[in-house]
C-alpha cells in the first residue's frame, strides 16, 4: 500500500496544516492559497492533482480512486467551503479516504491472489457492503481518537494501523470465499 500510504502522508500533513495554521495557511503550504473560500470539493480535487497525480501504477491508481470516491462522499454531504470545514469534517474526509484506500487494495489483491468469491452476484455484493462496513468501522475505530492529537500521531503509527487493518480485511474476504466455496 506504497502509493495509499504516500497520500496518506499528504492528506496529513494537510489535516495537520489546517488544525495548526488555519486553512488558508494550510492552503498556502501547498501552493494553493488562491482556492481560500472555495467550496471544500474544489479544494479538495486541487489537492487530489498535488497528492495523488493522475497515471502510474496500479497503487497509485487505487489511492487517486480512493481519493476521488471520498470527494464525491464529501459533494453528497454538500459541506460548503474548504475554510468552514469543521476540524471533525477534515478527519472524518481523512479516515473515509484511508479506508478506501485499504478497501480498493484489498479488491485488488482479490484477484492477483487468485481469491474466489461466490459466483451469485448477490452474494459478492453482500461480502463487499460486509468487507466496506469492517474496515470503516476498524479504521475509524483505530484512528479516530488519535487525530485529536493529530501533531503527535506519527506517520508510521497509521501505517501500522493500515496494515493490520488491511490484513484483517483481507483474511475476511478470503473467509468469505472459502466458506462459499
Amino acid at each position: 500500500m506504497g502509493a495509499a500510504q504516500g497520500a496518506a502522508r499528504g492528506l496529513l500533513g494537510v489535516v495537520r496544516d489546517f488544525q495548526r495554521l488555519g486553512p488558508v495557511e494550510a492552503l498556502r503550504q501547498l501552493n494553493l492559497d488562491g482556492l481560500a473560500g472555495q467550496p471544500a470539493t474544489d479544494v479538495f480535487v486541487a489537492i487530489l492533482e498535488f497528492i495523488c497525480p493522475p497515471g502510474g501504477t496500479v497503487d497509485e491508481g487505487i489511492a487517486r480512486q480512493a481519493m476521488l470516491e471520498t470527494i464525491s462522499d464529501f459533494a453528497d454531504a454538500e459541506t460548503g467551503s474548504f475554510d468552514s470545514l469543521t476540524r471533525e469534517q477534515l478527519q472524518d474526509f481523512f479516515l473515509d479516504f484511508i479506508a478506501r484506500s485499504i478497501e480498493g487494495r484489498v479488491m485488488a489483491d482479490i484477484g492477483g491472489r487468485g481469491v474466489t468469491l461466490p459466483e451469485d452476484v448477490e452474494a459478492v455484493q453482500d461480502t463487499q457492503d460486509q468487507l466496506h462496513d469492517f474496515i470503516d468501522g476498524a479504521t475509524r475505530g483505530q484512528l479516530q481518537g488519535r487525530l485529536a492529537n493529530v501533531d503527535r500521531l506519527s506517520d508510521q503509527a497509521i501505517a501500522d494501523v493500515v496494515s493490520q487493518i488491511y490484513e484483517a480485511a483481507f483474511e475476511l474476504i478470503v473467509a468469505a470465499g472459502e466458506s462459499a466455496s
